[in-house]
């Protein structure tokens, strides 16, 4: 009986080791990283540019979660302006408002804070793709190959983003 239960509990940690394994030998290439997996296409707030990963492929991507009632996102938002005027060439911002208010009013706070980066409003798909939001601000560093390779919750002055986005630039 002892041995029926060592050679199930053998074959069970096989399988789990096998399924294990070929779950993470898939190699993913470029073009099926983040820009399909989490990919989407959506008018900024103006109504003039379509935004998407994909858009930026081969820029690093800074993804800002964040709603204008938020006294942090607030905080973060000149920095933001900022880091977007001295390394856009390099850097892109894509703003994503998770305001239930409407677009006029971030079209609003938009103006009155000078963003120069665009902004999107969020979707229920949006948010189920990056794993769900639980906290705002979330950032989300996304390298030039496609890859997210940071995930911040919380506040972060100019000085922390750069820190956390530097090596990647």
């Amino acid at each position: 009986m002892l041995k029926s239960i060592n050679f199930l509990l053998f074959l069970i940690l096989i399988v789990n080791i096998s399924f294990t394994m070929s779950k993470n030998s898939k190699k993913i290439s470029k073009d099926d990283s983040i820009y399909k997996s989490y990919d989407f296409s959506e008018i900024d707030i103006f109504g003039k540019e379509k935004i998407s990963l994909s858009k930026y492929k081969g820029k690093v991507i800074l993804l800002n979660f964040w709603a204008t009632w938020c006294p942090p996102c607030r905080m973060e938002i000149p920095d933001f302006v900022e880091l977007y005027k001295n390394y856009s060439n390099k850097l892109i911002i894509i703003g994503i408002s998770l305001d239930e208010s409407g677009v006029e009013n971030v079209k609003k706070f938009y103006e009155y804070f000078k963003m120069n980066y665009p902004v999107i409003m969020g979707t229920r798909d949006i948010v189920i793709k990056f794993g769900g939001i639980t906290a705002i601000p979330t950032s989300f560093i996304i390298d030039k190959n496609g890859e997210i390779v940071k995930k911040l919750i919380g506040f972060r002055n100019k000085d922390q983003i750069l820190e956390e986005i530097k090596n990647y630039l």
